[in-house]
């Protein structure tokens, strides 16, 4: 027994001596002139396998050490590597921190600087936790584990976001109108004609460095917005020389090898645009020229034509959807300067089928007896479309302190639609069978250039500068909308034209739109640090000063023109008859267009259909950033005077509208160290929100995929929405987050869609509600089960979940006369969740990713006396993407989006109680896109460094 006492006692004391000589060390990492703490950098003992990586915060510690002197090395990509001597003593930690500068290294006579990532996860995790603001973000590393091909379905990943019509974006579940997008750092411009909002389907993944959204206001961002500010960087980095090429093939079901519609198209369709094939001859006559001759003069004759007989859609088939893109990033030199440029090219064009129900009722008097349907339908959509993205990014290094970068982004795209319209009107045609089309072409042009100066003037001062431009332009040539009718008791299987007895814009006619809208924009800021008072502490920061001004001036104009056919009554009705009765490749032909007994040509343009808008931009803004202990004070205030002007004319007189307001702008956030890892962020800033041109414009287009109308108002006002924000985030380790937060906004004069009492068809229009509010919470987990059991696969596996939950009521005012004053605000859902799991094996190169969304309902459309509002219930999607590395150069990547397939459901609350219920209320548009199943390939054809 004795014995064995002695044994352990010797052993105690050799443990104990054992861990009497060992030491370690400790320190920080931080970007020499930043301060900004440097995660994930390489701090090892040299020449043993002693090391570690540092936290977000920067900070790394080395323990069980033997005693004795040794080299500590601190290497990290895109920085110099530095190594400090260090001697170890028995049971002592010594404090050793770095700051590490850009790394220059000479290889021959080529000098290469490497730059910091910005575009990986745990780039964006430490950018979203160094903000000064409450923001969300998403980087390119996160986007090349998805399926997503552009900036559209990319968004839909970030908390508190949704995605409408696949291209625009809520956040918090705000209209995509209330929101400010930039690329890179200048204003982006609105893209559509009918709305304010910037359609993100445009951008193509790929060209995509990360994107962050800015849920509060500083004083350095725009101050029209109260979603988000969603800024957009394209890639711009160069490290290495490299050439990729990649190849995606794309089967959706139910649509690929499956017979497809479609008018005639130009040569040129497969770039995104139309060679003036469709459009009007240069030669045609002008509006005014044109409606001063006769209905059968011999001009008019001439002039129709001159136009395509281009009414009569044919069948194909549907080939598989397919992209293919080249990628070339270079490294060389101007003068004696280097000189590094990125760019990449990709082209896609997809195929889209899905058959849609759409259904109008009568208003439900008694619940208790069966609706009145007005009309039931339903629309074959065939849907084409071509790409092209180029983005041309270059980047000069003048010296170490001073770099200039150009960034270009260009995109074309081409929508090809046809829709054919099969059902009853149980109103205006009871006995007939009714067969109406829908035939389309938009082509799309967008530029965004910007040229930046990044100027480290001293260790201490910071010049930043940047001078852009952009286009937009939208051609929408002969948009051709007709009815066909057929009589229940017919014996003849054919359908009959139907033909207006005046030019308008919802039957047997052609529409021609142009906008052209072009934008410069400056701006400037200047940074000052201040250095902190206790230069002993090491964590001590210093005050920061930031000054600057933006300027943006944005000039547009749109035209349109429309066109009818129709048969005089002075001619023989017999031929009428016989021409109505022809094929539809045949009713328009020349033949039958003719001075005499035969269709004439009358245009129905009026001035209104055209106007002539500018903005004129320009902002100044001082802020501050104050270190108090553990909290960090940043604040400033924004001053932005905006001239809006627009012009357009009704048949009697000039309608113009201008609208210079000076809006001052205050913000405050605080964050508040609580933690080694953690953070409380709070804010309250004061924002606005300008009426876009196509709303003050009282331009009345006709949409023929809702049956309506929809006008603008050119007595919009400004909105002001003043703004609060409380979060709580935490970073367990790299690629870790869990954050909690809450907001509050209230809008005084909001901008809101309004219904008009027409006729039997709805009218939209908007209106300045009083007042709304919107308020709700959003939560987001990210974690990785790395170290967390022995399991080597569950080492590999993450997840990743957020999810929203909002409020929202608008008080329209005693302007609400024919509908609900008090409403959620319009397209607000209830709740958001996104969820996303992963698997990485790095030794194989194999991943697996699965992404999950689900939204609350929604208004879709406001309702009035006669149309009850229409709700967008919940709708589930799930991607899959599967990705393996099967040689050094090759990547495949397959996947499959909407996986579920889930139904696209629009009701209609029928009994106006606010609740959408499937088996009392009804249903008005109901269809599903199909699974979309892709495989791409990604090829390596060079890359070295130089």
């Amino acid at each position: 027994m004795f014995s064995r006492l002695l044994i352990f006692s010797l052993l105690v004391t050799v443990s104990l001596s054992l861990q009497a000589q060992y030491g370690s060390v400790t320190g920080k990492v931080l970007e020499q002139g930043s301060d900004f703490p440097l995660p994930g950098v390489n701090v090892y003992i040299e020449g043993t396998t002693l090391g570690a990586s540092t936290s977000l915060d920067g900070e790394y510690t080395l323990r069980n050490i033997p005693s004795g002197d040794y080299t500590l090395v601190c290497s990290f990509l895109g920085y110099d590597t530095q190594k400090v001597p260090v001697t170890i003593k028995n049971t002592e930690t010594t404090t050793i921190d770095f700051t590490l500068s850009e790394a220059t290294l000479l290889i021959g006579e080529a000098e290469v600087i490497v730059t910091r990532s910005t575009n990986t996860e745990n780039a964006v995790l430490l950018e979203t936790k160094n903000a000064r603001q409450v923001v969300s973000g998403i980087s390119r590393q996160q986007i090349q584990n998805s399926q997503d091909d552009n900036a559209a379905q990319v968004m839909q990943r970030v908390p508190g976001v949704t995605i409408v019509d696949n291209r625009f974006v809520m956040i918090r579940g705000v209209s995509e109108r209330y929101n400010q997008v930039m690329i890179n750092n200048v204003i982006a411009p609105s893209t559509e004609v009918d709305r304010r909002t910037f359609s993100f389907d445009l951008i193509g993944s790929s060209a995509i460095d990360r994107m962050m959204i800015f849920k509060t206001g500083t004083p350095e961002h725009p101050g029209d917005f109260a979603g988000g500010v969603i800024k957009i960087y394209t890639v711009n980095a160069v490290e290495e020389e490299f050439t990729n090429a990649s190849v995606s093939l794309g089967f959706r079901q139910a649509t690929t090898f499956n017979e497809f519609f479609m008018s005639e198209k130009s040569p040129t369709d497969l770039l995104g645009f139309d060679n003036g094939f469709r459009g009007l001859p240069g030669d045609f006559p002008s509006t005014r020229r044109f409606q001063s001759e006769p209905r059968n003069s011999e001009a008019r004759r001439i002039a129709a034509h001159s136009l395509p007989n281009n009414w009569n859609p044919t069948a194909g088939s549907a080939m598989p959807d397919y992209a293919f893109g080249v990628s070339l990033g270079r490294i060389g030199r101007l003068g004696d300067k280097r000189l590094t440029s990125i760019t990449n090219i990709g082209y896609s064009h997809s195929f889209q089928y899905f058959a849609r129900e759409f259904n109008r009722y009568d208003e439900w008097v008694n619940q208790d007896d069966p609706i009145f349907v007005r009309f039931a339908f339903v629309d074959d959509t065939f849907q084409e479309t071509n790409k092209i993205n180029i983005m041309s990014n270059w980047s000069l290094e003048l010296d170490k302190n001073n770099k200039l970068r150009f960034s270009n982004f260009f995109s074309q795209i081409g929508e090809n639609q046809t829709i054919i319209r099969n059902g009853q009107d149980f109103i205006q045609r009871p006995t007939d069978d009714l067969r109406n089309y829908l035939l389309s072409y938009r082509a799309r042009t967008i530029y965004s250039g910007q040229l930046e100066g990044i100027h480290n003037l001293a260790s201490n001062k910071k010049l930043d500068w940047v001078l852009g431009g952009s286009y937009l332009g939208e051609s929408q040539p002969d948009l051709r909308r007709f009815r066909t009718f057929r009589p229940q008791d017919s014996d003849d299987a054919g359908f009959l034209m139907q033909l207006p007895p005046s030019s308008n814009l919802f039957e047997t006619g052609r529409f021609y739109g142009d906008l052209n809208e072009f934008s410069v924009n400056n701006g400037l800021d200047f940074t000052y640090f201040m250095p902190a008072k206790d230069r002993e502490d090491p964590d001590a920061k210093g005050i920061e000063l930031k000054t600057g001004y933006y300027v943006d001036y944005r000039d547009r104009d749109f035209s349109s023109r429309y066109f009818s056919y129709l048969y005089p009554g002075f001619f023989d009705p017999v031929i009428g008859q016989e021409i109505i009765r022809l094929p539809l490749d045949e009713v328009f032909s020349n033949e039958n267009v003719r001075t005499t007994d035969g269709l004439v040509l009358e245009e129905g343009t009026r001035p209104i259909d055209a106007y002539q808008a500018t903005n004129f931009l320009t902002a100044a803004y001082g802020s501050a950033v104050v270190p108090l202990g553990k909290v960090e004070l940043a604040g400033g205030m924004r001053a932005e005077y905006n001239i809006q002007t627009m012009t357009s004319r009704d048949d009697f007189e000039v309608i113009e509208v201008n609208n210079p307001i000076l809006s001052l702008l205050p913000f405050v956030n605080a964050t508040w160290s609580v933690g080694e890892n953690a953070v409380i962020r709070g804010g309250y800033g004061r924002t606005v929100n300008r009426p876009e041109f196509r709303e003050l414009a009282p331009f009345l287009f006709y949409d023929y995929e809702l049956e309506a109308g929809r006008i603008g108002n050119p007595d919009l006002q400004v909105a002001t929405i003043d703004n609060l924000d409380l979060r709580y985030e935490v970073y367990p380790r790299i690629g870790e987050t869990f954050s909690f937060g809450v907001f509050y906004k209230r809008f005084t004069n909001p901008i809101e869609n309004r219904t008009i009492i027409t006729t039997e068809s709805p009218q939209f229009t908007y209106i300045n509600a009083d007042f709304a509010t919107n308020y709700g919470a959003e939560i987001e987990f990210r974690k990785s089960l790395s170290g967390v059991t022995e399991s080597k696969f569950l080492d590999n596996l993450g997840f990743n979940i957020n999810a929203s939950y909002i409020f929202s009521e608008v008080d329209l005012g005693e302007t609400a006369l024919a509908q609900d004053r008090v409403r959620p605000l319009q397209g607000q859902s209830p709740y958001i969740i996104n969820a996303g799991t992963f698997y990485q094996d790095e030794q194989k190169q194999f991943s697996v990713h699965v992404y999950y969304n689900i939204f609350g309902t929604r208004i879709f459309s406001v309702g009035d006396v006669l149309f009850p509002t229409i709700y967008e219930l919940p709708r589930q999607s799930l991607d899959l993407t599967v990705s393996k590395q099967v040689s050094e150069r090759v990547n495949l990547k397959a996947g499959i989006q909407d996986l579920l397939n889930f139904q696209y459901r629009f009701y209609q609350d029928s009994n106006r109680d606010g609740v959408i219920d499937t088996d009392v209320d009804h249903l008005v548009f109901g269809f599903r896109r199909g699974r979309l199943f892709t495989f791409d390939l990604t090829f390596n054809l060079h890359k070295s460094v130089k």
